[in-house]
């Protein structure tokens, strides 16, 4: 017996709309980090408790169940809501949601006629602490039932206020699924969290609101290295010793688990409790409060879920506004114990070179020269220069005169004076120095996809040379070859004590 046209049709668009709704609700789940550990967990405890089961963590699958239509109404109206806690923004999705045990996964899936497989292998091998399997069941109008599963990862130690989505356009944009690109090192972006909130008393600049830095881009110290007084500069050493306490901060956490948006709750923090505010949040739409680059990133990296793992390198860089002025510096940190020698090498490499430009400072230098002193060690440890990006001016802007390249034979302007306050930060890659951009347009990455490194510090020019405003102190986390040139010291009668053995304050 045939079935009527029009009642056709509205099957085939009903299993047309299964894979978007499915999806939608996929993206949803996935957009709450938070959405494991405060809402299915508390299914599976309530679930285990009312058959009498044990209650800790058990296997088996999360179902929603229904017609495309009712599940789409779901989904859109937990997209337009407004709570930020995860319990409460997706009430409609976990009111309908069926928590099943894996010893009654054949019977829930019996009549189950599309989809199913691999879903058995998939409630077989997630772990079941961290992961969970998502199941969404539509009904088709012939009483047919087709599904689609998923794992999702639940993230219990980042804070739940929202939800987390991919960046695009500089920061003016989210989206709720990852852009397509050819991602080819260690690393693809994350979901991000929503902007961190910044409380009315602490004094914020002209791009908080706007996103443009409107004061900086119409500034005579765009085009004219700026000459600070006495006055001024004790402010920028207050500014950029803030700056140092904030880098050691966040040096004292670095292990492997911690995601990059935690080093940003770290920084946004520590920053606004002592009365300053974080240059990057909404530089340009910068959406975080801190820069973390990892493995391949060269600069710019945007704070995520991404978890620190055993083996990685991290740029942290950070640039806090204290009283009106700037401090800017960054340093790239091991991760866990099992570096690699090649990357440890590079990282040491990208220290050296800064440190060997600064040793060249003094008034008469002409800015330009920097570069070659920079390449010619780098290239000598086998690695390379990235020509994209370059130091700068630095003070009661953000970014001003003059451009300092890192690479030999440019052509910046200007030679240092007494009183020029800037930054160097030579970024260097383990192979091309050629780098692109991620979709978001802010977070840089080797056209190879090698890691990359960099160190940074705020620096004002006097008479003898320069004074390194963001200077290590004797408190700071030692770097990697500190860690082993100590542990290399001999101890016994005679010799060193362990407090003696701890690094000293030191222009590094």
């Amino acid at each position: 017996m045939s079935l009527p046209k029009p009642w056709v049709r509205g099957m085939e668009r009903e299993i047309a709309h299964t894979d978007a709704v499915c999806s939608q609700i996929f993206q949803l789940l996935e957009a709450f980090p938070r959405f494991k550990d405060q809402v299915l967990d508390k299914i599976v405890a309530d679930s285990n408790e009312q058959r009498g089961a044990a209650t800790s963590p058990s296997r088996g699958i999360f179902i929603l169940q229904g017609p495309a239509k009712m599940i789409q109404t779901v989904a859109m109206v937990t997209m337009k809501g407004t709570a930020s806690s995860t319990a409460a923004r997706l009430k409609p999705v976990s009111s309908r949601c069926k928590w099943v045990p894996a010893d009654e996964f054949l019977e829930a899936t019996k009549n189950i006629r599309h989809g199913i497989e691999g879903l058995k292998e998939r409630m077989d091998s997630y772990e079941v602490h961290r992961e969970y399997v998502a199941v969404v069941i539509i009904e088709l109008p012939t009483g047919e039932l087709t599904c689609q599963h998923t794992t999702g990862r639940g993230v219990p130690n980042v804070e739940d206020r929202g939800p987390w989505e991919f960046v695009l356009d500089h920061g003016k944009e989210r989206a709720s699924a990852r852009p397509s690109f050819n991602y080819n090192g260690s690393i693809t972006p994350q979901r991000v969290s929503p902007d961190r909130p910044v409380p009315d008393h602490i004094p914020k600049p002209d791009y908080y609101a706007s996103g443009i830095p409107t004061a900086e881009r119409e500034a005579d110290a765009r085009s004219t290295p700026p000459v600070l007084n006495e006055k001024q500069i004790k402010k920028m050493r207050k500014a950029c010793r803030l700056g140092r306490e904030i880098v050691d901060e966040v040096h004292r956490m670095i292990k492997p688990g911690i995601t990059t948006d935690e080093i940003d709750r770290v920084v946004h923090d520590f920053t606004i409790e002592n009365g300053a505010y974080p240059a990057p949040l909404h530089y340009f739409n910068f959406p975080k409060s801190v820069c973390t680059s990892v493995n391949e990133v060269v600069c710019h990296g945007i704070p995520d879920l991404y978890e620190l793992q055993d083996g990685d390198i991290v740029n942290i860089d950070v640039s806090p506004i204290l009283d009106g002025w700037h401090a800017d510096l960054n340093e790239t940190l091991l991760v866990g114990n099992n570096v690699s020698q090649e990357k440890k090498n590079l990282v040491k490499a990208a220290h050296d070179a800064l440190m060997k430009a600064m040793g060249v400072c003094k008034p008469g230098v002409f800015y330009r020269d920097l570069g070659a002193v920079i390449t010619k060690h780098v290239n000598g440890c086998g690695f390379s220069v990235d020509k994209t990006y370059c130091g700068h001016g630095v003070g009661e802007y953000f970014h001003c005169a003059p451009n300092i390249p890192h690479y030999a034979g440019n052509k910046a302007k200007f030679t240092m004076k007494v009183g020029h306050c800037f930054t160097i930060e030579p970024m260097i890659n383990m192979g091309t120095w050629k780098d692109t951009h991620w979709p978001d347009c802010w977070t840089a990455v080797t056209k190879d996809g090698l890691p990359s490194a960099q160190f940074e510090h705020t620096m004002v020019v006097t008479e003898g040379g320069v004074e390194n405003l963001t200077q290590r102190l004797s408190t700071s986390p030692p770097l990697w070859w500190e860690v082993e040139e100590r542990a290399d010291m001999p101890i016994g009668p005679g010799l060193a004590s362990d407090d003696e053995r701890l690094p000293k304050a030191n222009m590094g």
